[in-house]
């Protein structure tokens, strides 16, 4: 069996059904055309690969427009899921419930229970964060005033401290516990 020498035009005109045959079974309902013009490629593709011997043409077409919707679908969906995580980065970078401003400066408020930090914070002298701090370690203490005053990530004050980020998380986790112990009313 030779192949048939088909002009473009005639051959998506008569063909052009199997693509949107295939849309309608994997329920494409955005971007159609996209995934029309995407389907028609495919097709042309598949005929122009065919090879008699191997099988009928219209099975063929059918399985390489399919696989290649689902192939664009797949891709659609991941820069999809890419795009909404960017954003929601971004939003938590720029609204973040987690800091507050005081001072121009970015306030952690990670502590549960014991207090308003924003308070603590807020009276920005040495005695005050000497007070506070009198019972962390001197590793603990770096990690308040990176974190808690200067609005650092566990990974920037790693970074900084050319440290493991475990080990930074460890200073956060015994600050934290140590802090909570602290009456933070009297005063």
């Amino acid at each position: 069996m030779s192949k048939k020498l088909w002009e473009l035009e005639d051959f998506i005109e008569q063909n052009q059904r199997r693509v949107y045959y295939q849309m309608a079974r994997l329920q494409i309902e955005e971007e159609k055309e996209e995934y029309f013009q995407e389907g028609l490629v495919a097709m042309w593709r598949a005929y122009e690969n065919y090879m008699p011997d191997k099988g009928p043409l219209a099975t063929y077409m059918n399985f390489q427009i399919r696989n290649r919707l689902v192939d664009v679908f797949r891709k659609s969906m991941v820069e999809k899921k890419y795009f909404e995580q960017l954003g929601h980065e971004q939003n938590v970078e720029t609204k973040s419930g987690n800091y507050s401003q005081a001072h121009g400066k970015k306030i952690s408020a990670e502590f549960e229970g014991g207090g308003d930090p924003q308070e603590i914070v807020e009276h920005n002298n040495e005695n005050d964060f000497y007070q506070f701090t009198t019972l962390l370690t001197d590793k603990q203490k770096v990690w308040f005033h990176c974190a808690i005053l200067e609005g650092l990530s566990n990974q920037e004050i790693a970074i900084q401290e050319k440290v493991s980020i475990e080990a930074v998380k460890s200073w956060a986790k015994s600050s934290k516990k140590k802090l909570r112990k602290i009456d933070w009313n009297r005063g």
